[in-house]
């Protein structure tokens, strides 16, 4: 039975690995910086956010996969906190990667990055052999983490593998735009966002990402390959905006500002035809995902 890692387990990625791995029948392990986890029943480690303690970690048992799905993803808080960002989304990676060096040779690392490497592309859909231009500090970081990852699979060996999410949605993320939407609409019946309606993004569902990660530890080589995650699907921000209205059947209305925030691009589309090759399609509609995350949104209440 393989023994899966998972850093940054009770995050929004990292918690949904750990229930999908558990019930397909994997020992999982998972850490991260609180005291105790949000699921019961797996092994736990929690580790500090100045010192953390990888080589104990890695020391005390042998991992066939790590998925690092730590660090921040928060953009704005990147532009206003570079520093800190650095630290959490690429020397976190440098530390574990070098634990992995010396270490647990034979463990496999999946590093879950981001489409925010690619910045504007110029022209859709992105596939992975893109340029790489980003627009925020967030995506500086995320890509400085790629290359050392490069590094340590050219120079040391370590086996690995790249996903890049582009936007991922689901039960559980409480923040980003749906999160915006329906805590704005609880107050209101008609709000406002930032932007022009028309930027775009290629959004994919929790449960995707989770069976997506899966094919990947099983089929990839792990050999520096890099995966979007994604649907391929291009969908604006405006039409987003209308599945939340007809849900709520025309009571309520959602306007935008015109006002673009710095480091968010304007259009995402990716080439999933990498993904296709592995035999991984999405499953879950964009619309019936929405739906799911508004109820979930509401029972919260």
């Amino acid at each position: 039975m393989k023994h899966i890692l998972i850093l940054g387990s009770e995050g929004f990625i990292g918690n949904h690995l750990i229930g999908y791995f558990r019930t397909e029948g994997y020992t999982v392990s998972g850490c991260d910086l609180f005291d105790t986890p949000r699921r019961r029943n797996y092994q736990y480690y929690k580790v500090s956010r100045l010192s953390p303690e990888w080589e104990e970690l890695f020391s005390g048992s042998s991992f066939n996969f790590c998925i690092n799905a730590a660090g921040s993803g928060n953009v704005p808080y990147s532009m206003s906190h570079p520093v800190q960002d650095f630290e959490a989304n690429t020397f976190d990676t440098v530390r574990i990667l070098d634990v992995l060096r010396r270490i647990n040779r034979d463990c496999r690392y999946l590093h879950i990055s981001s489409a925010a490497v690619y910045g504007n592309p110029d022209r859709l859909p992105v596939p992975e052999a893109f340029p790489t231009t980003p627009v925020s500090a967030y995506g500086w970081h995320k890509l400085m983490a790629e290359q050392v990852c490069k590094e340590y699979q050219d120079l040391f060996g370590v086996s690995i593998s790249v996903v890049r999410p582009f936007s991922v949605y689901g039960e559980g993320l409480k923040k980003q735009l749906f999160w915006d939407i329906c805590s704005k609409l609880e107050v209101s019946d008609t709000i406002q966002l930032l932007g022009t309606g028309f930027e775009s993004r290629d959004f994919i569902h929790i449960s995707d990402l989770t069976a997506l990660i899966e094919v990947i530890l099983l089929c990839s080589a792990f050999q520096g390959e890099v995966f979007n995650a994604a649907s391929g699907i291009e969908t604006t921000i405006q039409d987003i905006a209308k599945i939340f209205e007809n849900y709520y059947g025309g009571e309520k209305s959602i306007h935008f500002s015109k006002e673009v925030r710095n480091g968010d691009p304007l259009n995402w589309r990716a080439d999933i035809s990498k993904i296709k090759s592995l035999g991984f399609r999405p499953s879950i509609r964009l619309e019936e995902g929405v739906k799911q995350y508004i109820q979930w949104f509401q029972q919260l209440k």
